[in-house]
């Protein structure tokens, strides 16, 4: 699948760890349903899933993205993407080293990489296969356990300036502060708990979606 900037627009992030009595499969349903432009498969350690069940389960929400056409990206692991065939993987500063993961990953697999400072984004600057940055988290999030502090929207207007592919903006994302983020250089954004938490799943996705028209 070639990377489209668009595909950034509504990006729902999740894995079994992010929901509580809620059935995995029906939630990605619904999401696709609503809009949203990219899934990443982000399931750790914490949700007590073998590698086995971890990799059946990524393989069942893989085709009910490749149904509808959505991009499905794997997190912070670039031999369950190959395994999967995955559209694309995507990592963190923490995560397996970048360069590893470019040299690893399949031809044309979309990479995505975190980055929270200007110096990072010039250092992916010199990376050829990275198509797009995820910029985070802009505002307190509870969704990650390691999240670092906030960076604030003047840092990450800074850093998309700097920056030779698209931003999607991740952490503390909610119905208001969405619309702060366009403006502040990100093509769109990406969400956890703004979906996993809402009472109306197709009414916020659909407001995130309107941020970035």
């Amino acid at each position: 699948m070639k990377f489209d900037p668009d595909m950034l627009k509504a990006y729902f992030v999740c894995g079994s760890q992010d929901l509580i009595g809620q059935d995995f499969e029906k939630l990605l349903e619904q999401c696709i349903e609503s809009g949203i432009t990219a899934f990443q498969y982000r399931d750790k350690g914490s949700s007590k899933l073998t590698d086995a069940q971890r990799l059946d389960l990524g393989r069942s929400l893989q085709e009910i993205c490749k149904a509808t056409h959505v991009p499905f990206i794997v997190d912070d692991d670039v031999r369950m993407a190959n395994a999967l065939n995955a559209d694309g993987v995507h990592v963190g500063q923490k995560d397996e080293r970048i360069t590893k993961v470019v040299q690893e990953a399949a031809p044309g697999m979309i990479i995505g990489l975190s980055c929270q400072t200007v110096e990072q984004v010039h250092q992916a600057n010199k990376i050829d296969r990275i198509d797009y940055i995820g910029a985070g988290p802009i505002f307190p999030t509870s969704s990650k356990n390691d999240a670092v502090a906030p960076m604030g929207l003047p840092l990450m207007k800074e850093m998309s300036q700097v920056s030779r592919v698209p931003f999607v903006a991740i952490g503390g994302i909610d119905d208001e502060n969405v619309y702060d983020l366009k403006p502040n250089g990100a093509v769109g954004a990406a969400f956890i708990s703004l979906v996993t938490k809402s009472n109306d799943v197709d009414r916020t996705i659909k407001n995130v979606l309107n941020a970035f028209a």
